[in-house]
């Protein structure tokens, strides 16, 4: 479970850090997202949640993080972009995609405090 749990550490980074490429991209072009991209934001909360599951089945097993703050991070990086997109509501494409990059700015470093902490 500890290399399932790593593994999906490190996927969550990678999908960040594409998430803060690909809306930059939005924001320079001017394009809207679409599908492909709430798709994708779906994909970042999913490797989010599973990667907490399997970490709560970690301290369930009796391997608890180094830090208790690790379990905080944890579900703040799991609620960071539903909240991002339940600000942002029905705004313009424009302020939805920045409410979209501040979210994905903030995960950056929560995953980097879960990798400091865990």
């Amino acid at each position: 479970m500890a290399d399932l749990h790593q593994l999906l550490a490190i996927g969550a980074a990678a999908v960040v850090g594409l998430g803060i490429a690909w809306t930059l991209a939005l924001l320079v072009t001017g394009r809207p997202g679409g599908r492909a991209f709430e798709a994708f934001q779906a994909l970042v909360v999913a490797t989010l949640v599973i990667g907490a599951v399997s970490g709560l089945v970690r301290l369930v097993g009796g391997a608890a993080p180094r830090e208790g703050l690790h379990l905080l991070y944890g579900a703040l990086a799991v609620a960071t972009i539903p909240v991002a997109r339940s600000f942002a509501g029905q705004g313009s494409e424009r302020a939805r995609t920045l409410a979209l990059l501040a979210a994905l700015v903030v995960l950056a470093f929560l995953v980097y405090r879960l990798f400091a902490t865990g």
